[in-house]
Formats: C-alpha cells, structure tokens, sequence
C-alpha cells in the first residue's frame, strides 16, 4: 500500500469515527463498493472483496492496520463464493467507553 494509499484510508476511517461519535453511533454497516467510494481508493476490487484483505484489516496488520488504529473492530460475512460484500465497523473498547460517557452525560 503506497503511502497516499494509507493516508486516504487513515483520513477515511477518523472521519468515519468522528461521524459515529458525533451520530452516538457505536457500529455502521457500509457495502465495500460504498467504502472503496469514500477512501478513493487505488485498490483493485478483486483485493476489497477478498477475505484475506479484511482479515488483514481485522487483524491490524501493516499496510492494513488504518482501521484498527483508528479505533474500529471490524466483522463482515463472507459469501459462499469467499467475496465479502459488506462490512461492520464497531467502536473499540475505548472509544465505546467515550460513548457510553457522553451518552451518560445526556439522561
């Protein structure tokens, strides 16, 4: 992943993560054609709807480590042709701990 390639998903997934906060939104599902859109990504489509690529993703490896440094848990289903359509981005640990205070400050 070239270094443009990491800083437009970095960009992708703090504004994502500032939408969910502001949205009080703890998890968002979006299709991968939706999420290739938005990161404008270089990435050939066979690569994003590979389950290596996400498990990557899941697994916070480098180059794929955007998502989780961002502050996601990422799940997603494949298909029966091992092709994933769409995934779920969840606040981690901390940041659902944020929520849940700013949630808490609004009762």
């Amino acid at each position: 992943m070239s270094v443009q390639e990491k800083v437009r998903w970095k960009n992708w997934a703090d504004r994502l993560r500032q939408e969910m906060m502001t949205g009080l939104e703890p998890q968002v599902t979006r299709s991968v054609q939706s999420i290739a859109t938005e990161t404008a990504t270089t990435k050939a489509e066979s690569t994003l709807h590979s389950v290596r690529f996400w498990k990557a993703c899941q697994a916070g490896k480098s180059p794929n480590d955007a998502l989780i440094t961002a502050g996601f848990e990422i799940d997603f289903e494949p298909t029966e042709e091992r092709s994933v359509q769409n995934v779920t981005l969840r606040l981690n640990q901390t940041w659902m701990s944020i929520l849940q205070r700013v949630l808490d400050r609004k009762k």
